[in-house]
């Protein structure tokens, strides 16, 4: 048995960059020099497989996967607290092969040192632990050299986070057949991955990350040489690749998310996992990582290794808006195996991701429409105005002191921090699991904006935002408790909010899903005939867009369908948008809803048509023709897949993952 001396260098450097190295000073003593009996027990009696992380030649982490011969749990075996026993079978392409054999055949006969960590994940439970220690000994059992008795000391346990995994109901598939079809163990330096492989890493979400701690001569006696194994995960796309096809940027949740300065003591401790840092520690330390990403309905398996750095604050947000803390990976040797996981998803099974997944976030370089602030630039935005259609529909105006380019279907993403305070940590918020990345920023689709119309506003720039109540939202009940006291105790004050001093900073303005800039359109003599699909308060890009296309001397024929509860309140709102839009502008709606309209306030230009009942693909085959200049479908993630069913022709999406 082997104890902790503390942290080393490389998690102390990530733990003071992110504020609460004070908070997790002794929480090393948290990591245990031995396995406990639960640990031991899980290992041996609820896996089919074990992710771990081994050193190449060339000292680089690779993350293996391994299993049983079979698939089936019972692999593992634990004759001591210290000792794990594995049988596994090693398939063509894993790198436990190759790191095996260099550790084991040295040219002189001496066996060298080899490391290993690996974490058990129980995928249906969601239940996870870590060890870590180095590989007492190996032998092949096999002459073909894919099946492995390996015998591991281990003087590193922990149990681990379940926050950010995927729940699977897992079943052993025998009859896997790996085959090699991509590998570069040395990829040079300008050439990219694959853009199959590229597409596979923006459709998975899960991801097994191996790092490496090689420790100076001086501080070997106290933190020896050891690698690390991790889980991260996220919905599908959540790791990024940058343009250079072969930079994986990886946002950590584990790290607080919010937009802030990089000073230490200014970031709050939401947000933060466990906050260890053990795995970006040892990236600190040892700027080198591995990425394997399985998928668990074909069973592929991608290997990737590289040079891996953090970055934190400003640095990281330059990449990846919005998000505090990253790591990128560039990538120095990749090999991708079809066919090779044991496990497969029960057919008929849905995966069921963690509620306290966050969305997606892109890259930068990404969002080529978008604008984002630095901390420096201080954009405040002040609540100016409010307009209270239902107990749970409103809009919110804000004003800002800046002229501010937004384009007709964009959306503003605010920092509330200023508004409602930082949220204070939770590792986890079972009651109500948003709450524990609550970073405070959140992002609206503009409905309004004065730099749409011909008023000019003395270079500032008025925007609205219409939402929805979200139940047990920190932001919008907020907003919405002011907007009922208000309409209660002060309704004048709805029309003029300014005396109150509310707003918000303006962290960018983000978005594509837009119609084209005028100054890049060359208007056509025919008019653009467009199909907008919308779901609810779906319906606020379509709103902007028809307040908007006012630059353009282009006629438009659109077909607005719109599937919603409240027809009347959403017609009264496109009647404001179609009052500021062009003569163009020929519109033809169609309302499909259980509830009975009595909206009359459309302008006797507008063709309403009245459906009972909601949007079915069977439905959007009557409109094929009015969709030959393109598809605009904003809505529910669910409502969004209904219409994708029925639809033809180029398709433009806005989903509500914000």
């Amino acid at each position: 048995m082997t104890s902790l001396n503390g942290w080393h260098n490389g998690e102390r450097a990530i733990q003071q960059k992110l504020g609460f190295h004070e908070a997790v000073s002794q929480s090393w003593t948290h990591i245990d020099g031995e396995m406990p009996e639960q640990h031991r027990i899980f290992y041996s009696t609820s896996l089919p497989f074990i992710p771990v992380t081994t050193l190449d030649s060339m000292g680089r982490p690779w993350s293996s996967i391994l299993s049983g011969p079979s698939g089936e749990i019972g692999w593992v075996s634990s004759e001591t607290y210290d000792q794990l026993s594995m049988r596994v079978r090693v398939w063509d392409g894993d790198p436990l092969k190759a790191n095996a054999e260099y550790h084991t055949k040295s040219t002189d006969g001496s066996q060298r040192k080899m490391l290993i960590a690996g974490i058990g994940i129980q995928f249906s439970t969601r239940r996870r632990n870590k060890f870590a220690g180095s590989v007492k000994a190996i032998q092949d059992v096999e002459e073909r050299g894919a099946l492995f008795d390996i015998c591991t000391t281990v003087n590193q346990a922990i149990g681990n986070c379940p926050k950010y995994i995927t729940i699977r109901d897992l079943v052993p598939f025998v009859h896997t057949k790996p085959l090699v079809t991509h590998q570069e163990n040395n990829l040079p330096p300008s050439v990219r991955l694959p853009s199959g492989l590229i597409s596979f890493i923006l459709s998975s979400d899960t991801t097994f990350i191996g790092t490496s701690y090689s420790a100076s001569q001086e501080d070997a006696p106290r933190f020896p040489s050891h690698v690390g194994m991790n889980h991260r995960g996220g919905r599908p796309g959540f790791v990024r690749v940058r343009n250079d096809g072969r930079t994986l940027v990886l946002p950590d949740y584990s790290g607080e998310n919010r937009v802030a300065s990089v000073t230490p003591l200014q970031i709050p401790y939401n947000n933060l996992g466990n906050r260890l840092m053990t795995s970006l520690g040892n990236i600190e330390a040892t700027a080198l990582a591995s990425l394997t990403f399985p998928s668990f309905t074909d069973g592929s398996i991608l290997y990737v290794t590289g040079i891996a750095h953090n970055l934190v604050g400003a640095l990281a947000q330059a990449i990846m808006p919005s998000q505090n803390t990253l790591t990128a990976i560039e990538v120095t040797g990749y090999t991708f195996v079809e066919d090779a996981l044991p496990v497969r998803q029960r057919e008929g099974t849905v995966s069921q991701m963690s509620p306290y997944t966050p969305p997606v976030k892109l890259l930068k370089e990404e969002q080529t429409s978008s604008t984002f602030f630095n901390n420096e630039d201080n954009i405040h935005t002040t609540l100016s105005r409010i307009e209270l259609h239902t107990s749970d529909l409103a809009t919110f105006t804000f004003e800002c002191p800046h002229k501010i380019d937004i384009i007709p279907g964009q959306a503003a993403i605010l920092d509330f921090t200023s508004f409602l305070g930082a949220s204070p940590y939770r590792h986890m918020a079972p009651e109500n699991p948003t709450l524990v990345n609550d970073d405070r920023i959140r992002t609206w689709t503009v409905s309004r904006c004065s730099s749409w119309t011909s008023v000019e506003d003395g270079g500032n720039t008025t925007f609205s935002l219409t939402m929805r109540l979200k139940p047990g939202g920190a932001i919008t009940g907020a907003l919405f408790s002011i907007a009922n006291k208000l309409a209660e105790l002060r309704p004048a004050l709805l029309t003029d909010t300014r005396p109150l001093g509310l707003g918000a900073r303006l962290v960018g303005i983000a978005g594509d899903f837009i119609l084209e800039s005028p100054k890049d359109y060359i208007c056509a003599n025919a008019p653009r005939r467009l199909l907008w699909i919308a779901g609810g308060i779906g319906i606020t890009p379509f709103l902007a867009m028809l307040s908007g296309i006012s630059s353009c001397s282009t006629e438009y024929e659109i077909t607005l369908l719109l599937s919603t509860r409240e027809p009347d309140v959403l017609l009264s709102l496109l009647s404001i948008a179609i009052k500021a839009a062009p003569h163009g502008v020929k519109l033809i709606i169609h309302v499909f809803s259980h509830t009975e309209i009595f909206d009359t306030s459309l302008p006797a230009s507008v063709s309403l048509h009245r459906h009972s009942g909601r949007i079915t693909p069977s439905i959007l085959s009557n409109f094929k023709g009015e969709c030959q200049d393109g598809v605009y479908v904003c809505g529910p993630e669910a409502f969004e897949r209904v219409v994708l069913q029925g639809v033809v022709g180029k398709v433009k999406r806005e989903g509500f993952a914000y």
